[in-house]
């Protein structure tokens, strides 16, 4: 059974790679609210060279399992050269994922807009950028919305970057500071 082991191998990544790409390809494309046909074309983008790594990854694990088969059963003499061209296109696959990686991003997101690519007037509210103090505190200045839905739970809070929010909590603190001076007196809950 050992003999065989490269054999197996190969033959259950020749079959699941193909499986996983499928999957992959189908999958829900992280879309910006801001952006869609961009980020959308982007992710398309991103999709596409990760199948494609992914399928060249396959192959050069078979040719790397080939050549460990080979050394297994002694058709191939083992030295430190053959040693380097099993590893190589592993190494390879490595490098270009990590390439593809660095130049083009998480789904796209490195990737340029294309001429004629604009907004839609939507705001994107998960952006990090936006989110303060471990995702409780909202401050974007271009989202009109008042409330927004925090990150966790079911709870709202204000967007402190809309000038409306911040007259909110002036009138909620006058309000607060006049009870507590005794100048007005708020009507209690119990």
């Amino acid at each position: 059974m050992t003999a065989f082991a490269p054999v197996l191998s190969q033959t259950a990544i020749t079959i699941l790679a193909p499986l996983l790409v499928a999957v992959i390809v189908r999958a829900r494309p992280e879309t910006d609210a801001e952006h869609p046909a961009s980020s959308a074309r982007r992710y398309r983008v991103y999709v596409r060279g990760i199948a494609t790594l992914l399928l060249a990854g396959v192959a050069c694990a078979n040719l790397t399992l080939l050549l460990l088969g080979l050394q297994q059963w002694d058709l191939l003499t083992p030295s430190p050269l053959t040693t380097a061209a099993t590893w190589a296109p592993m190494a390879a696959v490595v490098a270009a994922f990590l390439i593809f990686g660095v130049r083009v991003g998480e789904a796209g997101h490195r990737l340029p807009a294309q001429p004629g690519e604009s907004g839609s007037g939507y705001v994107q509210r998960d952006d990090d950028r936006y989110w303060h103090l471990a995702g409780t505190v909202y401050i974007n200045r271009h989202d009109p919305a008042i409330l927004v839905h925090q990150r966790v739970g079911s709870r709202w809070t204000l967007n402190l970057g809309n000038p409306v929010a911040w007259t909110v909590l002036a009138v909620l603190a006058s309000l607060a500071l006049l009870q507590l001076l005794g100048i007005i007196d708020l009507p209690s809950t119990s």
